[in-house]
């Protein structure tokens, strides 16, 4: 936990210095802490702020689970604050970046957002030791286990970010007026969207049941939490609910309902072969977006620092690899885990950047060494988390 702390340090710091164009300070470092409050804000750029920095204060908090969860909290907003003002600070040397203790200030809010959200993770505080009770109750046990979990929480922030709910009637009206006219016109429904999102759907159903205690009801929890997205992706502004999504929910039951039953290694490699059918297709499909005049992208994260999609376009990117090494995990045998690990990274490195190259030919799309690097760092994580607890649960079940 603690190096995807530094890790993601690092990353924070990497995207607030990009595109490292040097230039000329002004004559005071801090002249930016005498610029005037604006009298608007960007809520693009709030909520971006705050979402960035939200992770780095709930890995605080994770990372030192033996301190209280007050010092936990101290640490996630002292030291949110002081990696915010030094790169503020370094800023004044990038011309092309505008140093402001709005976005100082924006970073202690997010940090201390995810270190209270930290505490739903700590047996220390109540709501904490009530949600670990439920989760106790639902689950399976163990860190690897733990990280599934975490892989479902990142999929479904990819389809609710940035969670600012807009409670106008009229813009519900709108989403629903406009899910209706979708739903009748033949034309505006994508055959090839459905496919990639109901392998999205069925893997992720699969992972679920990997995850479950026996006997707990798969179909049930997997139907509330796709409630929740499509609910979420009504409320949520900027957010569109398609018929496509609704349709890959509904047919994903049945198909999880027949998978359910397999012997535990087959369903974890069927799992894996849905979400890698998925992410194939998706990489394939052709973008109505105008074409692109450059080439491949080789500046990681360059096209993602520029507002909320890129952030959604991390997430949506991380998750499926993440639940594929899971998967693969929790259903190879101890003895053969770290070849697993070292090959399967390789030739998940390799199959993401053939489909990135591929890219270069299909309309409205283009390559990006971003998409690889995300591959790579999700079949990772899994990986380097410990078979065995801390509280000596023991090695992790099998699917």
């Amino acid at each position: 936990m603690f190096l995807l702390l530094v890790a993601y340090a690092l990353l924070l710091v990497y995207g607030s210095l990009y595109p490292f164009a040097w230039g000329t300070p002004p004559p005071s470092l801090l002249a930016f802490l005498a610029t005037p409050w604006p009298g608007h804000l960007d809520k693009g750029d709030v909520v971006q702020n705050l979402l960035v920095y939200m992770p780095f204060g709930l890995l605080v908090v994770a990372a030192r689970g033996r301190q209280s969860f007050a010092v936990g909290l101290a640490l996630a907003a002292f030291a949110g604050t002081a990696i915010s003002f030094g790169v503020e600070t370094i800023q004044q040397y990038l011309p092309a970046r505008v140093p402001s203790l709005v976005d100082v200030a924006m970073n202690l809010a997010g940090s201390v957002i995810g270190a209270l959200l930290g505490a739903l993770v700590r047996r220390d505080t109540p709501a904490g030791a009530g949600l670990l009770r439920w989760r106790d109750g639902w689950f399976h046990h163990g860190p690897l286990v733990n990280t599934g979990l975490i892989v479902i929480g990142l999929w479904f922030l990819s389809q609710t970010s940035p969670l600012v709910p807009s409670l106008d009637i009229a813009q519900l009206r709108h989403a629903l007026g406009n899910l209706y006219r979708a739903a009748i016109d033949p034309s505006a429904f994508s055959s090839g969207k459905l496919v990639v999102l109901l392998c999205y759907q069925a893997g992720l159903g699969v992972l679920l049941c990997a995850l479950l205690q026996p006997g707990r009801p798969l179909l049930r929890l997997y139907g509330a939490l796709a409630a929740a997205v499509c609910g979420a992706k009504l409320l949520v502004a900027g957010r569109v609910l398609s018929p496509e999504l609704l349709a890959a929910a509904v047919l994903a039951m049945p198909l999880l309902l027949a998978l359910r039953a397999w012997p535990p290694r087959a369903l974890a490699g069927t799992g894996i072969a849905l979400l890698a059918a998925g992410l194939t297709l998706y990489e394939l499909m052709p973008s109505s977006a105008a074409p692109y005049a450059y080439g491949f992208n080789w500046v990681p994260f360059e096209g993602q620092m520029n507002g909320l999609n890129g952030f959604e376009n991390i997430l949506e990117f991380l998750w499926p690899t993440m639940a594929m090494a899971c998967l693969a995990r929790l259903a190879v045998p101890f003895h053969r885990q770290d070849a697993c690990a070292v090959v399967g990274g390789m030739a998940v490195v390799l199959w993401v950047f053939v489909l990135e190259w591929l890219q270069l030919s299909i309309p409205g799309r283009f390559g990006d060494i971003t998409q690889v690097t995300l591959a790579g760092l999700g079949w990772i994580v899994p990986w380097c988390v410990p078979l065995h607890s801390a509280k000596g649960w023991g090695q992790t079940r099998r699917v």
